[in-house]
């Protein structure tokens, strides 16, 4: 991810994250599973970058558990996919 930015965010950042939280909560329609993908890692991104700027201990704290829900999140999705796809095969042969 060399392309993220790199120090403190700015104000104007966390508005536009902000911004696009509000919006997502007026939508009619669910967001898909990678638009929430990329919505946690803009998170993470955000509160790794605080959490680089502070010596606060449960800033740090913040940043990894956003860190951890963001894998998660992944995780759970990659298993899903699995599953649908494991779901597409039929098993043949046998003698049942």
């Amino acid at each position: 991810m060399s392309d993220q930015p790199h120090g403190s965010p700015r104000a104007r950042e966390i508005s536009r994250f902000l911004a696009e939280l509000r919006s997502r909560s007026q939508r009619p329609v669910a967001a898909s599973d990678q638009d929430n993908a990329d919505l946690l890692a803009w998170k993470t991104s955000l509160l790794e970058r605080i959490a680089d700027a502070s010596e606060d201990p449960h800033t740090h704290v913040v940043a990894a558990s956003a860190r951890a829900d963001l894998a998660a999140y992944r995780a759970r999705n990659a298993a899903l996919r699995a599953e649908y796809q494991a779901s597409l095969f039929e098993v043949l042969g046998g003698d049942s």
